[in-house]
């Protein structure tokens, strides 16, 4: 049975619209009117577009948010562990709220199901709101034969990396204002302060220090230009944005980022975390190690990095220990590699990554908490910088006009 997207009339004249599963448009129109309602349209879900308005029938469907995600995971994770088929686990949770997104996107995902599609193929036709690493972990589980207890650690690592998304984003809130009121005070320093003060220092017929001309430059340059310069940085901002969907360009960035001096490092950390939390998730579950390796190369955001699992891949495919192969890459951390060899030794494999996970993250999650708390004082003092270099420009022709009137 496919899901149908519907918008229909009830009996008192009030326009309703939600979700059923039925075989086909013309049941699906049967239902509706044995529930006393009056259909206006009736569509496979996901397929609506006119409807919805230009702006969805461009971007598609509207996506799964954050912790609509989280929560559906949960429930498909507790239902299917529980023994209940795919298929029906999906369309109860999908279910429960017919005007929702998450519904809309579940009943998709269900029809396609249906349909013989595999769950993490099925998703793969919404994947605004399925991101690759989860499809990722979802393919392994059910080649596996895991799905539920994949589901399981997978509605974990979401919950952690909410938390961490809110721990972040509440850290940068005042630093954020902070910056926003900082270039505010610039700018009107730039477009209203100095240009009169300029005027009468101008029509003083003064010799101007280096600095006050300069900074009358850039005023007369911001207030003559500044819609070339938006425009110019929206543009950079768009060509940026659309080079970086193209592999070769990224892959670029990419590799530059993990080679950078101090960048470099934690971008590594960061996905070497993310690659020992995938990888002790998908081998708990059964996945055999090659294929849990695919599953932790797809789910890589770094696209250098997804070439240096692919080199492990290979030599790891050839009869190489994965310790060995880890450390041939030389990106991994030593703590990785010492935590993986003595998994191969122990077999323990699945309990090491965990560790070596958790010990990673505690490292990222440090390193990010230093580096926000230095952000504020470094905003302060490169904003007071600017400010006082101003402020500075200004005050120097004054100086020099009370000095050569004492003189």
């Amino acid at each position: 049975m496919a899901a149908f997207e519907y918008e229909a009339l009830d009996a008192a004249g009030k326009r309703t619209r939600g979700l059923l599963s039925a075989d086909s448009e013309a049941a699906a129109r049967r239902e509706l009117r044995r529930r006393r309602l009056a259909p206006l349209s009736v569509a496979r879900a996901g397929e609506r577009g006119a409807s919805a308005g230009w702006l969805q029938a461009l971007t598609g469907p509207k996506p799964m948010a954050q912790r609509e995600l989280m929560g559906a995971t949960r429930q498909l994770a507790t239902l299917i562990g529980a023994g209940m088929p795919v298929e029906e686990a999906v369309g109860v949770v999908g279910g429960q709220d017919t005007s929702s997104a998450t519904s809309r996107v579940l009943m998709g995902v269900r029809a396609k199901v249906t349909e013989g599609e595999r769950l993490s193929d099925a998703m793969a036709a919404h994947a605004r709101s399925f991101p690759p690493v989860y499809r990722a972990m979802v393919a392994a589980g059910e080649g596996a034969g895991g799905l539920g207890q994949v589901l399981e650690r997978l509605a974990d690592y979401l919950e952690q990396a909410d938390q961490f998304r809110r721990k972040v984003g509440s850290a940068l809130i005042y630093p954020g204002f902070l910056a926003a009121t900082a270039i505010a005070v610039v700018i009107a320093l730039l477009a209203l302060v100095v240009p009169r003060i300029s005027e009468q220092l101008t029509s003083m017929g003064l010799e101007l220090p280096v600095l006050t001309r300069v900074m009358i430059g850039v005023s007369d340059f911001v207030s003559a230009f500044w819609a070339v310069i938006l425009g110019g940085a929206v543009t950079i901002a768009i060509l940026a944005a659309l080079a970086l969907r193209r592999d070769v360009v990224r892959r670029s960035v990419d590799q530059a980022a993990l080679g950078a001096p101090v960048i470099g490092a934690f971008a590594a950390k960061v996905e070497a975390a993310r690659f020992a939390r995938t990888m002790g998730i998908l081998i708990e579950a059964g996945a055999v190690l090659p294929d849990a390796l695919r599953a932790a190369r797809r789910a890589a955001g770094n696209l250098a990095f997804q070439d240096r699992i692919g080199a492990v891949i290979e030599q790891v495919e050839t009869g190489r220990g994965l310790a060995d192969a880890l450390r041939g890459a030389r990106v991994f951390p030593p703590i990785l590699v010492y935590m993986v060899a003595a998994g191969e030794r122990s077999g323990r494999l699945s309990d090491m990554f965990e560790r070596a996970a958790d010990h990673l993250e505690a490292d990222v999650d440090g390193a990010v908490t230093t580096g926000l708390s230095l952000l504020e004082p470094g905003i302060i003092i490169v904003m007071a910088g600017i400010v006082v270099t101003i402020v500075l420009s200004i005050l120097l022709p004054m100086l020099q006009l009370s000095t050569a009137a004492m003189l």
